[in-house]
C-alpha cells in the first residue's frame, strides 16, 4: 500500500516529464523542417528558437517553484498542465514566427514549473530505500518522451514541411489525460505538517498508506519557523546549492550536444546525411539516456549517490578527450557518442536526485526549482553557444566538454561531498541545518526522542 501512492506519484510526475521530454527535443528534430517553414537561416536563430522554452522554463522554475512552497504542491502539479496545453497550441498554429517564439516560451514556463513540482512531490512520498530511483524515473519518462518525438516526427514526415505541426499538436492527447488523472493525487503530506495541518497530514496519510511516520511529521512542524527561503544561501546550505546548481547548468553543456544536435552532428561526422535514419540515430542515443538513467537510479540507492557521479563524470570526460585527440571511424563514433549519453544520464541521476533531497519542505519546492532553473538557464545558452561551436569545429565542442566535466567530477567530490543514501528528508536537513543553527537543530532531535 505504501508503494501504491509513491508509485501513482511517480508515474503522474513522470508524465510531466514525457511531455517535458517530447515537446523540447521534437523541436530539435523538426528544426530543419521549422526553418523552411519560415524562412531561417542562421544558426543563431535556430538555436535560440530551440532555447526559448529553456528560457521559459528557467522563469517558470526560479518564480513558480517558489509558489510551490507557499500555495502546496498539489495546485501547481494541476494547472502547470493548462499552461503547457495553451503553449502547445499556440505553437503549433503559428503563423510568424514572433508567435512561435511566444509558444514555444509558455511551453517551457509550464515545464519549468513542472520540474519544480514533480521532483519535490515524488521525494516527499518517496521511501527512503526506493528514493533514489523513484526521482531517477523522471528522467526516465523524459527520455522515452524524447525518443516517442522522434518517431511521432519521422512518422509525419509524409505530410511535408507542415510535419513539425501535427508532431507538436499531438502532445494534447497526454497533456489532457495527466491533467484528468492527476486530479486524484493528495496534497503532500510534508508540505501540510510545514503548514500547521498536521491532521489532515495524518488522514492523507492514513487513506494512502503513505510511508511517512508520524515521527517526521512532527520534526517538520517543529522546525518550520527555522527555515526561509534565504536559509538556502546560508551556511552549509549555500554550499549544497551552489554546488548542486553548478553541477547542474555545466552538466547540461555536456548533454545538449547529444540530447538536442544529434541529427547534425551524425551529418558532420560522416554517419548520414538522411533526416529519416539521423531521427532513428537520435531516438537510439535516447535509449541510452534512458538506460544511464534506469541504471542510476538503482545504483544511487544500492552504492551511493557521490561514488557514482564521480565515476561517471570520469569516464565521460575520458571518451571526450579521446574524441578529441583521435579522429574515429562514423561508427565508431555514435559508438561513443552514445557512450557519453548514458554516462551523462548516469551522473545526472545524481545531482537531480540530490537537488530534490538535501533542502527541508519549507523551502524544498524553490530549491528544486533553483537546481530546474539551473537546467533550463543552461539550455538557453547551450543551444545557442553549441549551435556555433559546431558550426566552428567539433574538436573544440570535445574539448570545452571534457573540461567541463572534469570541473562536475571536482564538484561532486569536494564541493557538495555529502551522502544522502537511505536517508530521511528529515534526517538529511537536520544534518544540513547544524551549520546554520546548531541550538535549533539539537532541539529538532530532542522532538525525535
Amino acid at each position: 500500500m505504501s508503494m501504491g501512492i509513491s508509485r501513482r506519484v511517480t508515474v503522474l510526475a513522470g508524465m510531466g516529464g514525457f511531455l517535458d521530454g517530447y515537446d523540447l527535443i521534437v523541436i530539435s528534430g523538426a528544426i530543419s523542417l521549422v526553418s523552411l517553414s519560415f524562412s531561417i537561416s542562421s544558426p543563431s536563430i535556430k538555436g535560440l528558437l530551440i532555447g526559448t522554452a529553456f528560457l521559459g522554463g528557467f522563469l517558470g522554475a526560479i518564480f513558480l517553484g517558489k509558489a510551490v512552497d507557499v500555495y502546496g504542491r498539489r495546485l501547481m502539479f494541476l494547472y502547470d498542465l493548462v499552461l503547457f496545453i495553451g503553449g502547445i497550441l499556440v505553437s503549433s498554429f503559428a503563423i510568424s514566427l514572433p508567435m512561435l517564439f511566444a509558444g514555444r516560451f509558455l511551453v517551457g514556463l509550464a515545464i519549468g514549473a513542472d520540474l519544480s513540482v514533480s521532483w519535490t512531490l515524488v521525494s516527499e512520498y518517496a521511501p527512503k530505500e526506493r528514493r533514489g530511483f523513484l526521482l531517477s524515473a523522471q528522467f526516465i519518462l523524459w527520455g522515452i518522451g524524447a525518443i516517442v518525438s522522434y518517431l511521432v516526427l519521422d512518422a509525419f514526415l509524409f505530410t511535408g514541411n507542415n510535419a513539425w505541426r501535427y508532431a507538436f499538436l499531438i502532445a494534447i492527447i497526454p497533456a489532457v489525460a495527466v491533467l484528468i488523472l492527476r486530479r486524484k493525487i493528495p496534497e503532500s503530506p510534508r508540505w501540510l505538517a510545514s503548514h500547521g495541518n498536521l491532521s489532515l497530514a495524518r488522514k492523507i496519510i492514513k487513506n494512502t498508506g503513505a510511508n511517512i511516520s508520524d515521527e517526521s511529521l512532527m520534526i517538520i512542524n517543529t522546525t518550520k519557523k527555522e527555515y526561509s527561503t534565504m536559509s538556502m544561501f546560508k551556511g552549509k546550505y549555500l554550499r549544497l546549492s551552489s554546488g548542486v546548481f553548478i553541477s547542474t547548468f555545466l552538466a547540461f553543456f555536456i548533454a545538449a550536444p547529444l540530447n538536442l544536435f544529434t541529427p547534425e552532428v551524425l551529418e558532420l561526422v560522416g554517419f548520414t546525411s538522411v533526416l529519416h535514419i539521423a531521427l532513428l540515430g537520435s531516438a537510439l542515443v535516447w535509449v541510452f539516456n534512458i538506460a544511464g538513467f534506469t541504471v542510476g537510479g538503482i545504483l544511487i540507492d544500492k552504492s551511493g549517490r557521490k561514488i557514482v557521479g564521480i565515476i561517471a563524470f570520469s569516464l565521460a570526460a575520458f571518451i571526450l578527450l579521446m574524441l578529441f585527440l583521435v579522429k574515429f571511424s562514423p561508427d565508431l563514433f555514435f559508438v561513443l557518442w552514445i557512450g557519453i549519453e548514458f554516462l551523462a544520464a548516469l551522473g545526472a541521476s545524481v545531482t537531480w536526485v540530490w537537488a530534490a533531497e538535501l533542502f527541508p519542505t519549507v523551502f524544498r519546492g524553490f530549491a528544486m526549482g533553483f537546481n530546474s532553473s539551473a537546467n533550463r538557464i543552461s539550455g538557453f545558452f547551450s543551444s545557442y553557444i553549441i549551435a556555433v561551436i559546431i558550426a566552428i569545429s567539433l574538436g573544440l565542442l570535445y574539448l570545452i566538454s571534457f573540461l567541463v566535466s572534469a570541473f562536475i567530477v571536482f564538484i561532486i567530490a569536494f564541493w557538495i561531498n555529502v551522502e544522502s543514501k537511505n536517508k530521511t528528508l528529515e534526517d538529511i536537513s537536520e544534518e544540513s541545518a547544524m551549520d546554520i543553527m546548531p541550538v535549533k537543530g539539537d532541539e529538532a532531535k530532542e522532538v525525535r526522542q
